[in-house]
């Protein structure tokens, strides 16, 4: 039987029965976490591979910026398949340059940039003209590198998932979904350059011919203190972020604690504009109304928000718990011959721990059960025998199995193996035989001796008899 491992991890088989019977798409009959800024998001747990929370994942919205994600998947499978490395320069073509929209860092025609520099600027700023050279330095045109963008994500399983540009510029026929941004997060997190690069505060670019060093900083205020603390969430890790008009804010959020890992997507997300200090008004010479001091607005970026709510909402509601313990018995078994004790203690012979709700109710949620190989057990017995399966099963869902093996190990009797040895010996049919045969040749030497001793006595008999007449004739 294959060794179970230590840990089980539950949702992946429990998910579907969960949703169908718990509201909404909680796993859980815990509160939902507080989101209602975004048009679709989600929460996902790497370890266990379960999404813990979702709304509309799989509602097809604008990419935004975090398109620049796949760019940068492309860039990094470039250099590991060898075609280009991470210091190899790209030279930026004036078509990449005039194309350019919105955020970038003002590369110019004819400027060269190592290809980690640029894929960084892209990652951390937002850089469109970074993203622009990529194409076409991997690809030799934009429109090149748009299909191979296609590829990929019909690769990953993207299914809803169309791209028509590089950089995220809005673009009505480019969606995506929460679901398909899920595969390429999970994706892009297993490119250690991409992973390291999308959690780095700030990075610097060298200077070239053509501009000064640039200090690029992060815009992904989960991680940096830099433009505002408001948003600042300890366990955040990574991993891009952006936002159009039409897309509103955009954000693949990753966090990790206590050994997990997280990544929350939020898609469609608004800004909030709260008033921070009125302002003062009063009246000049004329009597009209003037502003002496101008009011002051605070601009509350939602898409942080509800990223930092959604990690930390899956970090305080789910929890790993120890089922079943390789340290505590489970149940026993009778046992023959040994020298001092007629039943062992059966054990796990792994622990199985399972990631779940912390509302949980253990005693009744999980159940165990088991099946053993015989009745009994005869020693001796080695400690670590298997000798039985142990089943778990979560709110009636099976969810795992693993070997019980003996706790200890279990001399035999000298005594009780003699009387067993002579148990077994007289149940066999040879012994039977013998038996058969003891008691046939008794029966038969007691009627020979009986039959001899009559024959003797009757001939005693007449002998006396024979005397008696002799002796009677006499007088």
């Amino acid at each position: 039987m294959k060794h179970i491992t230590k840990r089980l991890f539950i949702f992946s088989a429990l998910l579907p029965f969960l949703l169908s019977v718990l509201p909404a798409t909680a796993v859980s009959a815990l509160d939902d976490p507080d989101i209602s800024h975004s048009k679709a998001s989600l929460v996902y747990c790497v370890e266990p591979d379960v999404v813990l929370w979702s709304e509309n994942s799989d509602m097809q919205v604008y990419p935004a910026a975090l398109t620049k994600l796949m760019t940068a998947v492309l860039a990094a499978e470039s250099v590991s398949s060898g075609e280009i490395g991470l210091d190899d320069y790209l030279t930026a073509s004036a078509a990449a340059v005039n194309a350019t929209e919105g955020n970038n860092i003002k590369i110019q025609a004819g400027e060269c940039l190592k290809l980690r520099d640029l894929i960084g600027a892209m990652i951390l700023a937002g850089a469109n003209d970074a993203a622009l050279v990529i194409a076409e330095g991997i690809a030799g045109s934009v429109s090149d590198f748009v299909a191979s963008m296609n590829e990929k994500a019909t690769e990953l399983g993207m299914k809803d998932t169309v791209y028509t540009n590089p950089t995220g510029l809005h673009d009505g026929s480019m969606v995506t979904t929460a679901s398909d941004l899920l595969l390429l997060a999970k994706y892009a997190s297993g490119i250690q350059f991409l992973s390291e690069l999308c959690g780095s505060i700030r990075i610097t670019i060298d200077a070239t011919d053509k501009s000064d060093a640039r200090y690029i900083g992060t815009r992904n205020y989960l991680l940096s203190t830099r433009v505002s603390s408001d948003y600042y969430l300890s366990t955040a890790n990574g991993m891009i972020c952006g936002s159009t008009y039409e897309a509103g804010f955009c954000i693949i959020a990753t966090a990790q604690h206590d050994g997990l890992n997280y990544i929350a997507i939020v898609l469609g997300a608004d800004t909030t504009t709260v008033i921070k200090n009125p302002g003062v008004t009063g009246t000049d010479e004329n009597g009209n109304t003037v502003v002496i001091t101008p009011p002051e607005y605070k601009y509350i970026m939602n898409g942080f928000v509800e990223a930092a709510e959604l990690l930390t909402w899956a970090d305080k509601n789910f929890k790993y718990i120890k089922a079943v313990d390789n340290s505590t018995p489970v149940c026993q078994i009778p046992i023959k011959l040994a020298a001092e004790v007629d039943s062992v203690a059966l054990l796990p012979e792994a622990p199985i721990e399972l990631y779940v709700p912390v509302d949980i109710d253990r005693n009744k949620d999980i159940q165990l059960s088991w099946v053993l190989d015989s009745e009994y057990l005869t020693a001796p017995v080695k400690a670590g025998q298997r000798v039985g399966i142990l089943t778990v099963t979560y709110k009636g869902e099976k969810i795992g199995e693993v070997p019980l093996i003996v706790k200890s190990n279990i001399i035999q009797s000298g005594g009780l193996t003699l009387l067993n040895r002579i148990e077994q010996l007289a149940s066999t049919p040879f012994f039977k035989v013998i038996l058969i045969t003891i008691a046939v040749g008794t029966v038969i030497y007691v009627f020979a001796t009986s039959v001899s001793r009559s024959r003797k006595q009757a001939a005693a008999k007449r002998e006396f008899i024979k005397k008696n007449r002799y002796l009677g004739s006499g007088k």
